[in-house]
């Protein structure tokens, strides 16, 4: 077996191959967590959890009166005609059906992504529903489903440490029918290189059509949809053009990712402009901050509040400053690709304050979709960086020092200890991120600390990928291998 080793400063030295693997099951894993919290206790909760019951206007007698409510709302406030109708003749006559089918799909996405298995085929049910949520009005989540989605269709992220991978491993050389129809599901050639052209040409329509009809939508949250699938749209379309233009699908949907994400810190300075729980800082006042940090002082635990009390909101005007400063640097540096990995990292650390600070509806979407962008090197093409440094120089991989894995998997586990006994003992409200701080934010932590100690665990050990080729890389004063 060829091996890895350690650099002199801690850090691993690796193939590209096992890191891409450890980071697409990062973010596999990541989406599974993040549907099974959003049906649980999350904005959009449905079965509930830690003794809230079941959401009733999702199930039971009351079944069918969400859809229904949110269909008519939709209609009312200007979504497409051609959706209104769906909605009205096909979704809200059958809005329990509906109800329960939507339940179900969601729990099978989180358990399927967690697991790693049918990623392809999931992937391509959940994008429409990813389109149906968007056309209700839903704007500033659905995208990150979006996006995520794309990226586990397109890498067949159930390979990677996956039962996907299992099973093609198992069934190869296979011959029966059932073999070959399992194989064909899992790998789904939907991304053909002569497919290329026309799904270009197919997205470049779509996004033309709700570029030209964003200025008339009667209403700002269906402008905001609208602007949404204009965004996707044009990423999709760059994102084939790399793949064709250089022939590395990997290294273009990363790149179109970190275009993404950069956008998203830009959109909650000039777009999103109102500061809350449910978002980033930007620009907004002081006053509409003060707003929000008073907010995290009542709610969260105590020593938190006791340091934004003592910390920030004495020298709120200070930090109105830095936080748009941050969000705006590292927004720009990373649509245009400007020394990637340096302000990819400074936005990690950013949105792990702002997670742990009680900012637990967007920033960890940002989080998990940064940590992907860093990890396979994101300024590889499309950017600055690729005219700046040779190919092949790119450094790959997150910093998580072999010490440093054990200290992560503590800090999961104790928050994860926090979080199970805050929820037993005073419940966890669904939707509740304020009225639930403690509880949301230790989840969360629990959740993203433990996923980059995995991580980091899998940078240790390549040779549990076997999903692309080893290499040895000698440590300094070794001779290399021939």
């Amino acid at each position: 077996m060829m091996k890895v080793h350690l650099r002199d400063d801690g850090l691993l030295q690796l193939p590209a191959e096992a890191v891409k693997a450890s980071a697409i099951a990062f973010l596999r894993i990541f989406l599974g967590m993040m549907w099974l919290f959003e049906v649980t206790v999350g904005h959009n909760w449905k079965i509930g959890g830690f003794g809230s019951g079941a959401n009733p206007t999702w199930m039971g007698s009351g079944a069918g009166d969400a859809v229904r409510e949110e269909s008519a709302l939709a209609v009312a406030d200007g979504t497409y005609s051609w959706f209104a109708w769906i909605f009205e003749s096909v979704i809200s006559p059958n809005a329990v059906a509906f109800s329960y089918f939507v339940i179900g799909l969601q729990v099978l996405l989180a358990v399927a992504f967690i697991v790693g298995f049918a990623v392809r085929p999931l992937a391509v049910a959940a994008l429409g529903m990813d389109v149906s949520i968007m056309m209700l009005g839903n704007s500033r989540i659905p995208p990150f489903f979006a996006a995520m989605h794309l990226f586990v269709l397109v890498t067949g992220a159930g390979n990677y440490f996956g039962l996907d991978g299992l099973i093609m491993e198992r069934t190869r050389g296979a011959t029966s029918g059932a073999a070959r129809a399992v194989r064909w599901l899992i790998d789904l050639p939907v991304f053909k290189r002569e497919y290329i052209p026309a799904a270009i040409a197919a997205f470049s329509l779509v996004g033309v059509f709700f570029f030209i009809t964003m200025g008339s939508r009667s209403t700002g949250r269906f402008t905001f949809v609208a602007m949404e699938f204009v965004v996707l749209s044009a990423l999709i379309v760059l994102g084939l053009y790399a793949t064709n233009r250089y022939g590395d699908t990997t290294a273009a949907l990363v790149s179109v990712l970190r275009i993404f994400v950069g956008f998203r810190f830009l959109h909650e300075i000039w777009a999103r402009v109102d500061p809350g729980i449910n978002a980033l800082p930007g620009f907004a006042s002081a006053e509409a901050q003060t707003e929000v940090f008073t907010t995290i002082v009542g709610n969260h635990w105590a020593f938190v509040g006791s340091l934004v009390d003592s910390l920030i909101l004495p020298a709120m005007g200070f930090w109105v400053v830095v936080f748009g400063a941050v969000q705006l640097t590292v927004g720009v540096a990373l649509v245009v690709g400007y020394r990637t990995r340096l302000f990819g990292l400074v936005g990690l650390g950013y949105l792990a304050v702002m997670i742990a600070l009680g900012m637990t509806r967007l920033a960890p979407f940002v989080f998990g979709l940064l940590v992907v962008v860093v990890a396979l090197a994101g300024g590889r093409l499309l950017s600055l960086d690729s005219l700046r440094a040779p190919a092949g120089q790119e450094q790959f991989g997150l910093p998580v020092p072999t010490k440093a894995v054990p200290i992560l998997l503590a800090l999961a586990a104790i928050n994860a200890v926090a979080a199970t006994a805050t929820a037993f003992n005073l419940g966890i409200t669904p939707d509740g991120y304020t009225d639930s701080m403690t509880a949301m934010v230790t989840a969360f932590v629990a959740m993203l600390s433990g996923l980059l100690a995995f991580v980091g665990w899998l940078q240790q050990h390549p040779d549990l990928d076997h999903s692309g080729e080893m290499v040895h890389v000698p440590t300094r004063g070794e001779p290399e291998l021939v």
